[in-house]
C-alpha cells in the first residue's frame, strides 16, 4: 500500500504528557527505538475514521516533537520540515506482534536488477504478506512488506530533505486490502499536502484508497475495496470495478469523465447504499456496466446507484449493454439526488404493435378504390386501375405515455382479365398487386431515447365484382378479393436491431346499393344527380409474424386471424356537363369494428393498442376527363379511443 501516516517517534526522556498521549492512543503498535522504529495500524483502525489512525495530533504534542532532537535531520533553511516523525510507511497487521523469531519474506520493491520479463513480471517478486515482517540480519532491524515507502518528507543518505516522488504504478498488477492511505492532513489539520497515486499502462490494482488526495487512472483497472474515497479522481480510458455490496467509492471534488467505465459485478438491489457518491459536480459521460445477469428485472426499479450532492450533466451516467427481460428493460434515470435504476416497458413494444396493424391494413381495398364507375353501362367491359396512397397515423399503446407515430405509402395496380355482361348485370374478374411500406417512430419522454421501425412488403391477389346495370346508374353490387402479403420488419432501438418477417392472407367481401335520391337538368344542359350508397364490408385479417429476439424473448404480433367489419354510407353528387366531363364530389361516414386489438406479446405478456372501434370520415372527388379516363382523389380520417389516422389516395382508372 502507499501511505502517509503519522508515526510517533520514540525519544528518551519524554515528558509525562507525551508518554500519556502515546499510551492512550491504543492501536499504535511500535517496534524498535530511534530511527529504527516502526509502527503498525490494524486494518480495522485504517477503516475507522474515529480511530487512532485518523485522530488529529494535539498541538501540544506537535510543538514538543518539532522542537526535540527527533528532528535532527532538519536543514537550516527549513528547520522543521525535515522532521521524520511526521511521515512514514506502514502496513496492515491483523494481530498483535508476539513472535519475531521466524524469518519472513518481504514484497521486494521494483528495481532494474529484477527480471520483469518473467512470466509473473506484473507481480511482486515475493507476494505481499499479511502476517509479520521479517528480521533483516544485515540491517539488524525488521523490514515491512510494503509496496512503496512514500514519505511526506524523506531523508536521503546525504541527510537532506526532499519531497517524495508521486507514487506510480506502471504496467503492474497489485492486490491489497488498502492500496493507499493519506491521513496526514487528518493528523495535522493545518497541513494541505497529500499523496498522488498514478496508475497507468494496463495496470490492475485492487485495494481501498483512504482520504487519497489525488488518483490518476490511465488505461488501467482499479477495484476499490471497503469505503474508499479520493478527493480528486482523474480517469482516462479507465475501468473501475465494484466486486461486492460492501464496496463504495466517494469522490469529494468535481469529477469530469472521458467515457470511462464503472463495472458493478453484483446485483444492484443487494446494495444498501449507493455504489458511487460525488460530493460536487459531475461533467462528461461515464458508462455504468452491470456484469451479472439480473433475472428478476422488474424488482430492480428505483434503486439508487449513484449519489450526486452537486450538479450532474444530463446523461452524465448511462447504462451500457442490453438489459431487458420479457417486456421490461432497465435504464438509468437521473433525479436531483443522483442516478437510479428505472425499470419500464420496452420502447420497441410500441413499434411492434403498430406494425402488427400495418401488416394487415396496408393493402386494404374497397370497391370505390378500384372502380367508381361500375354502374355506367355505357363503359367498355374491361379496365385497368392504379392507386397511390400516403398516410400518417398516431397510436397509443397500452402502458406507454407517448404515442407511436407512423408514416405509410404504397402503390397498387390491378386490371380486369375476364368479364361477363348482359342487360341486367356485369361480372368481372381481375388480378392485382402492390408494394407498400411504413416507418414508425417512438420517443420515450423519460429517457429521450428514440426507437424506430420500418416494414416493407408486397401483396398480390385476385378480385371479383358483380353489379347490376339499371337505369340512371342505380343498383346493387358485391365485391370481393383475396391477397397474399409478405413484409420484412426492422426495429432499431438503443439495445440494437431486430428483424423478422410477417406473412399471411387478407380477404374481403363488400356489398352495397347505389340509390338515386334526386336529379335535375339546368338551363345549360348540365345534368345533376344525387346518390346515396349504403355499404357494408367484412374483411379477414390474417397476416402474422414473430421472432425470438436477441435477448432470447419470444415476440409475437397480435391481431391476426380476425374479422373486421365496416358499415357506412356514401353520399355523392354527380355533375354531367354537355362536353362529356363528369364531376362527382362525395362524402362518406363509416363505423369500423375489429374483433380484437392489435398489439404484441413478449414472453406471454401482452401490450395492445386498446381500440376496437373507429369512426371514419371521407371526402373525395371523381373527375371523368374522357370516356375512358377517370381520376379520383380521396382523403379519409379515422379516429378511435387510442388511434388517429389520416390517409390520402390518388386513383387512376382506364377502361377499354
Amino acid at each position: 500500500m502507499i501511505a502517509f501516516l503519522f508515526i510517533p517517534y520514540s525519544v528518551s526522556g519524554q515528558p509525562k504528557y507525551v508518554q500519556e498521549y502515546f499510551v492512550k492512543e491504543i492501536g499504535i503498535q511500535r517496534l524498535g527505538e530511534g530511527s529504527g522504529a516502526f509502527v503498525f495500524y490494524s486494518l480495522k483502525d485504517m477503516l475507522d475514521r474515529d480511530s487512532v489512525a485518523w485522530r488529529p495530533v494535539p498541538k501540544q504534542i506537535i510543538d514538543y516533537i518539532t522542537n526535540t532532537e527527533a528532528c535532527y535531520f532538519s536543514q537550516p533553511d527549513s528547520p522543521k520540515d525535515g522532521c521524520e516523525l511526521f511521515g512514514s510507511n506502514t502496513y496492515e497487521k491483523k494481530w498483535f506482534l508476539t513472535d519475531f523469531s521466524e524469518k519472513k519474506y518481504e514484497a521486494e520493491q521494483e528495481g532494474e536488477w529484477y527480471d520483469f520479463d518473467a512470466p509473473y513480471a506484473k507481480h511482486f517478486v515475493h507476494p505481499f504478506r499479511e502476517d509479520i515482517p521479517f528480521y533483516s540480519e544485515s540491517e539488524k532491524r525488521y523490514k515491512l512488506p510494503v509496496l512503496y515507502q512514500s514519505y511526506l518528507y524523506n531523508n536521503d543518505e546525504a541527510g537532506k530533505t526532499s519531497r517524495p516522488l508521486n507514487a506510480l504504478i506502471n504496467n503492474r498488477v497489485y492486490d491489497f486490502n488498502v492500496l493507499a492511505i493519506d491521513n496526514y492532513r487528518s493528523k495535522f489539520p493545518d497541513e494541505t499536502r497529500g499523496l498522488t497515486l498514478t496508475v497507468k499502462n494496463q495496470s490492475e490494482v485492487r485495494g481501498a484508497t483512504l482520504q487519497l488526495l489525488r488518483m490518476v487512472l490511465q488505461d488501467s483497472l482499479w477495484e476499490p475495496r471497503f469505503d474508499s474515497d479520493v478527493y480528486n479522481l482523474e480517469t482516462q480510458n479507465a475501468n473501475i470495478r465494484f466486486n461486492s455490496t460492501n464496496t463504495r467509492l466517494t469522490v469529494h471534488e468535481n469529477y469530469q469523465s472521458d467515457g470511462s467505465r464503472f463495472f458493478i459485478k453484483f446485483n444492484p438491489k443487494e446494495a444498501t447504499q449507493p455504489v458511487l457518491t460525488f460530493d460536487k459536480d459531475v461533467t462528461g459521460t461515464s458508462n455504468i456496466i452491470f456484469e451479472t445477469p439480473i433475472e428478476d428485472l422488474k424488482s430492480l426499479d428505483g434503486h439508487q446507484i449513484i449519489k450526486v450532492n452537486g450538479r450532474a450533466d444530463k446523461h452524465a451516467f448511462r447504462l451500457s449493454g442490453k438489459h431487458q427481460k420479457g417486456i421490461y428493460t432497465l435504464s438509468l434515470q437521473q433525479r436531483p439526488e443522483g442516478f437510479f435504476t428505472k425499470v419500464q416497458e420496452r420502447d420497441d413494444i410500441a413499434i411492434y404493435a403498430q406494425q402488427a396493424q400495418a401488416a394487415n391494413t396496408l393493402f386494404a381495398l374497397r370497391l370505390n378504390n378500384k372502380n367508381s364507375d361500375i354502374f355506367d353501362r355505357t363503359l367498355p367491359r374491361k379496365g385497368l386501375w392504379l392507386r397511390l396512397i400516403s398516410g400518417h397515423l398516431s397510436q397509443n399503446v397500452q402502458g406507454k405515455t407517448a404515442p407511436v407515430e407512423g408514416n405509410r405509402k404504397g402503390i397498387q395496380l390491378g386490371g380486369d382479365v375476364f368479364s361477363l355482361q348482359n342487360q341486367d348485370y356485369q361480372l368481372s374478374f381481375g388480378l392485382m398487386g402492390g408494394q407498400a411500406e411504413q416507418r414508425s417512430t417512438f420517443r420515450n419522454p423519460d429517457t429521450d431515447n428514440l426507437t424506430t421501425g420500418s416494414m416493407k412488403g408486397l401483396g398480390a391477389g385476385v378480385y371479383a365484382t358483380w353489379h347490376q346495370l339499371q337505369d340512371k346508374q342505380t343498383g346493387a353490387y358485391v365485391d370481393s378479393w383475396v391477397q397474399y402479403q409478405r413484409f420484412r420488419h426492422n426495429i432499431n432501438s438503443e439495445e440494437g436491431v431486430e428483424s423478422f418477417t410477417s406473412k399471411g392472407i387478407t380477404a374481403s367481401i363488400e356489398a352495397g346499393y347505389n340509390a338515386l335520391l334526386a336529379e335535375h337538368v339546368t338551363r345549360k344542359g348540365t345534368q345533376i344527380r344525387f346518390y346515396l350508397q349504403p355499404q357494408a364490408q367484412l374483411t379477414y385479417l390474417g397476416v402474422n409474424g414473430g421472432l425470438t429476439d436477441s435477448g432470447d424473448s419470444k415476440v409475437n404480433l397480435l391481431g391476426s386471424r380476425q374479422l373486421q367489419s365496416r358499415v357506412g354510407t356514401q353520399a355523392k353528387a354527380q355533375f354531367t356537363f354537355t362536353n362529356g366531363v363528369i364531376f362527382q364530389p362525395f362524402v362518406a361516414v363509416n363505423s369500423i369494428y375489429q374483433q380484437k386489438p392489435f398489439g404484441v406479446e413478449i414472453d406471454n405478456e401482452r401490450r395492445v393498442i386498446n381500440n376496437k372501434v373507429a369512426i371514419e370520415s371521407q371526402l373525395g372527388v371523381v373527375v371523368k376527363i374522357k370516356s375512358h379516363l377517370t381520376l379520383q382523389a380521396t382523403f379519409n380520417r379515422q379516429t378511435g379511443k387510442h388511434y388517429h389516422a389520416k390517409q390520402g389516395a390518388l386513383n387512376l382508372q382506364w377502361t377499354f
